[in-house]
């Protein structure tokens, strides 16, 4: 792996909510103690079950939600300690492509206004001709006609809105993109051509990506490296995408993937036991309760991430070799 464009180290995010009008505060760590490194031109994976925390990650590694503790660096600069001014200049080299392209559009822009709005925030709007140059050139580089750039949000189909919604994040050139889910809401025909978008995009720029998904099997595809996510915390990073799980709540996770070919297909044996409260985690393992490999010291005894003989890291005292 190349040296990380992006670190973050011990980040956590904390939330806090009430039980009711005359009930005491509750605190849920959505990301606990998180340390990663996403090396330049490569695409990171992240995937758990919902509620794992991979949105709120992927937000925090943009600073667009504020760490309780820890920290974000870009090439070297942590994000925490930047001002307004100057967040707003590096945001030029980071971009993220949302889940829902439904919803990511503002519905009384038209198509150019939304692909001009990031010049328009970093006060590098084009002039004159530029501007309509600068747009059709956007949308011929997502495949879709110049005509588009006159039409509304709610013109476009759920496939053409998440290329506009790419083309938008790359406009200015990023070197650092996040896609939290980005064809999650779309069609499998549709995912296939926005994934090749993607990676031609990948490829051509030397983009980072970081990439969070729900598709295990588009992750193994897609990715140079996975990480896995449970209850808030690593439990494991894969440091290639055909690596073996080491840790059981992974090889669970993938190996619950369905293969089209029947001779290729499992038995896919589920988790037992209960998932713990994000409210109350336990003081050991958060998998413990699930895991077939449970002794003692996991019930007690938090793992911390270890390296392994693949290069990767595990979180787990009784990793499967």
């Amino acid at each position: 792996m190349t040296t990380p464009l992006v670190s973050m180290h011990g980040l956590s995010r904390a939330f806090v909510s009430s039980k009711g009008m005359f009930g005491e505060s509750r605190t849920m760590r959505a990301v606990d103690d998180v340390t990663l490194g996403l090396p330049a031109g490569k695409v990171t994976g992240v995937v758990g079950e919902s509620g794992c925390g991979k949105s709120t990650l992927a937000r925090l590694a943009l600073r667009l939600i504020e760490a309780t503790s820890g920290s974000v660096s870009f090439d070297g600069v942590e994000l925490g300690g930047l001002g307004p001014a100057e967040m707003r200049q590096i945001r030029r080299r980071m971009q993220m492509v949302f889940q829902d392209p439904y919803s990511s559009l503002d519905p009384r822009y038209t198509i150019a206004d939304s692909l001009l709005e990031p010049f328009a925030i970093q006060g590098l709007m084009p002039v004159g001709a530029t501007r309509k140059e600068r747009v059709a050139e956007l949308l011929d580089m997502v495949g879709l006609a110049q005509s588009t750039a006159s039409n509304f949000p709610h013109q476009l189909s759920g496939g053409q809105r998440q290329r506009v919604g790419i083309a938008r994040a790359l406009a200015l050139k990023p070197q650092f993109v996040v896609l939290d889910e980005p064809t999650a809401s779309l069609d499998v025909s549709i995912q296939a051509q926005i994934i090749e978008l993607l990676e031609r995009f990948q490829q051509q720029f030397g983009l980072t990506y970081l990439f969070i998904s729900h598709d295990l099997s588009l992750v193994r595809y897609f990715c140079n490296q996975i990480v896995v996510m449970y209850l808030g915390r690593i439990v494991e990073v894969m440091a290639a995408p055909d690596a073996r799980p080491q840790h059981p709540y992974s090889r669970a996770l993938l190996e619950s993937t369905f293969a089209p070919d029947p001779a290729k297909r499992r038995i896919v044996q589920p988790l037992g036991g209960e998932i713990p409260s994000p409210f109350a985690l336990p003081p050991g393992c958060a998998f413990a309760a699930r895991c077939a490999n449970v002794s003692e010291r996991c019930r007690r005894e938090r793992p911390a991430l270890a390296d392994t003989d693949a290069g990767g890291r595990v979180a787990c005292h009784h990793p499967n070799r």
